[in-house]
């Protein structure tokens, strides 16, 4: 065997496929469904219920422009069978494609008896291999203080697999995962509300942008305790007491809890301690994605961070790359999104990331309101913003509140994984009229050539 995959989420199923195409002998050992969290319990779900989100959203603001609606109401039953129909149709797609490059699929969990051989634990088969790839992924991270209670205290994959709308939704952590399941709820019926350790909404991304974000999500009713911890939990009575760290206790009541505070790799669960983890069970790789023994291979979220799955499914192919025709990783740009309304997406260095490293920044923000396309849809809420090092004259970041702006961030990729000149994108045509525009006027307005914005 060429190559023995452990994980069939998007990094294992990609260098899966991939190492196929170099026509190599591939086994995928997936111990659930293929697709991974992505697929099934985390992108797709989430990104199927966030379309039904907006639609409701955006017909309650019809009545704005003339037309009413009326929403009758919410069939969770359908909409739980929606969603499943989207994920089987498109695991059902990655099983036909495993099928015809001839990788053999084996649903079963793998345990290593050695560096250079696996168990499967349902089966007993053991499994020799010339290399190993890691790709077992991420679970969510379960406070340690809180009750294993999953009708009552969710974590993402619950949250996903609802059975009705909670009147009070009490959610800890505002990162990613809890705003985007957050919005849905909030959409469907329920009160939200958030506790956050951290003094800002999404740790990690820019501070403009989320603090336009939150105000944006507290006009439509969304509570936030920033700067809180939670302390306990009283599941009898519906209770979380919350530390808010300049004001004292408070008590907020519920119906569900969803812990949404982050999610770390299964490293623990692969029975090879010799691997080298880093504090936070990351395992441990060079630039050839190699781990401490030079036969296994770890990619995805087991390996670092960002745990984002094209992140996951670029090391997949990358991986393929390096074993089989000698290249080395190298340093790549890679885009964030998050699904809120509006959406978010950003790529490369924020504006205080960007000042710590000692650049010369240049920071220039475009309001949405000036690209006529946001107006014609009614969705003119929102800014880009673009962080540029003014001595070396090159993009460190773009930054994106609007809508569809996961569809967007896409171009900002390609310009800065080509190191594009802001002066040559006066020869770049974009569609009028397009919510695409924006990146345009932004990357001009760093030389003070924007058409549409003055200053």
């Amino acid at each position: 065997m060429d190559l023995v995959i452990i994980g069939g989420g998007p990094a294992g199923y990609v260098c899966a496929i991939k190492a196929a195409q170099y026509n190599k002998k591939v086994i995928l050992i997936e111990e659930k469904e293929v697709g991974g969290v992505c697929l099934n319990q985390g992108c797709i779900p989430t990104k199927t219920l966030l379309h039904l989100a907006k639609i409701i959203n955006e017909s309650k603001e019809l009545s704005n422009c003339g037309i009413e609606l009326f929403l009758n109401k919410i069939d969770i039953k359908k909409v739980k069978a929606h969603k499943e129909k989207v994920i089987l149709r498109l695991r059902k797609g990655i099983e036909f494609l495993l099928n015809k490059y001839n990788i053999e699929l084996v649903k079963d969990k793998a345990i290593f008896e050695n560096e250079n051989e696996i168990r499967l634990l349902k089966s007993n088969r053991r499994i020799k291999g010339e290399r190993f790839v890691i790709a077992c992924g991420s679970k969510p991270v379960y406070l340690e203080n809180i009750p294993k209670d999953k009708e009552i205290i969710w974590t993402s994959e619950e949250a996903l697999d609802f059975e009705k709308v909670p009147e009070k939704l009490l959610i800890i952590g505002a990162g990613v995962i809890g705003l985007e399941l957050g919005t849905i709820y909030a959409s469907f019926g329920s009160k939200v509300i958030f506790v956050e350790i951290a003094k800002q909404i999404l740790p990690g991304i820019d501070l403009e942008i989320a603090n336009y974000l939150k105000n944006l999500l507290e006009k439509k009713g969304i509570v936030f305790h920033l700067n809180s911890y939670l302390k306990e939990i009283d599941l009898n009575k519906r209770i979380a007491k919350i530390e808010k760290k300049e004001e004292g206790e408070i008590t907020i009541d519920f119906d569900n809890v969803l812990l949404a505070i982050g999610r770390r790799p299964r490293s623990d669960e692969l029975n090879l301690n010799k691997i080298k983890v880093d504090k936070y069970g990351y395992i441990e790789t060079n630039n050839r994605m190699e781990t401490n023994f030079p036969q296994i291979y770890a990619i995805g979220d087991i390996r670092k961070p960002p745990l984002l799955a094209h992140k996951a499914m670029y090391e997949g192919k990358k991986l393929v790359e390096i074993i089989f025709e000698g290249k080395e990783e190298r340093e790549i740009f890679i885009p964030n999104c998050i699904y809120t309304e509006p959406e978010i997406a950003t790529i490369g260095l924020t504006e205080e990331e960007a000042r710590n490293k000692g650049y010369d920044v240049i920071v220039k923000k475009i309001p949405l309101a000036v690209v006529g396309r946001s107006l014609t849809i009614n969705k003119s809420e929102g800014f880009s913003k673009i962080v540029f090092d003014k001595k070396e004259r090159k993009i460190l970041g773009l930054h994106l509140i609007m809508p569809y702006a996961s569809e967007i961030i896409g171009e900002g990729s390609i310009f800065l994984a080509l190191n594009l000149e802001l002066e040559k994108i006066k020869d770049v045509v974009f569609p009028h009229p397009t919510l695409s525009e924006i990146i345009e006027e932004t990357f001009l307005s760093v030389i003070k050539k924007a058409i549409h914005f003055y200053e």
